[in-house]
C-alpha cells in the first residue's frame, strides 16, 4: 500500500509541477482521494473524509511561505481582489504558532487570525507532512484531518464537519519596511461538506 502511495505521490507532483503552471508565486491544490483541483477562487465539494492540501512555491526562492485564514465567517472571503485586506500590515502578528511536521493534521479555525504555511530551506523546519523539490519548484503537503476551532478550544474531525468553510491564501512581501507589507498574491476557496 505504501508503494501505491509514493507511485500516486509522484505521479500527482509530477502532473501539478509539469502539466498546471501559472505565473502566480504559488498554486494551491486540495487532493482528496485520486482527486485533485487546484483552489483558485472557487467552490469545492469535499466527501467528508480528511483531504490534503499542496502548495506549490513556483517561486521558492522568493516567496517560501504565505498565510491561511480558514473561517466559517466571509470575512476575508468575500473580499474583491482590489479591497486590500483589513489589517495587512499586522498580518504576522496574527499567526498562530504551531509545531513541525503538521503532527495535529489540523487547520485552525478563526475569523481574524491566520496561519502561516512556510518553510525554511536552509534548516529542516516546516509546517508540512513532506516536501518535494522538483524543477526549481516546491511542493508542500498538508494533511487534514481535524479542524481546531480556536474560541471554543473544540476539535472537530473532518467526518464530522457540517458547515462550509472559508480559506483565503495570502502572499505579501515583508521587505517593504517595518509595518508596510505588500500584498503579492492572494487567491480563495470554499470548502462545502
Amino acid at each position: 500500500m505504501q508503494k501505491l502511495f509514493l507511485l500516486l505521490t509522484g505521479l500527482l507532483s509530477g502532473y501539478i509541477l509539469q502539466g498546471q503552471t501559472t505565473s502566480a508565486p504559488i498554486d494551491v491544490y486540495i487532493k482528496q482521494g485520486l482527486d485533485s483541483l487546484i483552489l483558485n477562487n472557487n467552490t469545492v465539494k469535499l466527501k467528508r473524509e480528511p483531504f490534503t492540501l499542496i502548495i506549490v512555491y513556483n517561486q521558492p526562492e522568493k516567496y517560501n511561505g504565505l498565510f491561511v485564514n480558514t473561517s466559517f465567517t466571509k470575512n476575508y472571503y468575500k473580499l474583491e481582489p482590489s479591497e486590500t485586506i483589513k489589517d495587512l500590515n499586522y498580518l504576522p502578528q496574527k499567526v498562530y504558532s504551531e509545531h513541525k511536521f503538521n503532527p495535529k493534521k489540523e487547520l485552525k479555525v478563526n475569523p481574524e487570525f491566520f496561519q502561516y504555511f512556510g518553510y525554511n530551506p536552509a534548516s529542516n523546519w516546516n509546517k508540512f507532512d513532506r516536501i518535494i523539490k522538483k524543477n526549481g519548484k516546491v511542493m508542500a503537503y498538508r494533511k487534514v484531518k481535524n479542524f481546531y476551532l480556536v474560541d471554543e478550544k473544540e476539535n472537530i474531525p473532518v467526518e464530522e464537519m457540517r458547515f462550509s468553510i472559508y480559506m483565503i491564501f495570502e502572499v505579501i512581501d515583508q521587505n517593504t519596511g517595518h509595518f508596510f507589507n505588500k500584498e503579492i498574491y492572494r487567491t480563495k476557496a470554499k470548502l462545502k461538506f
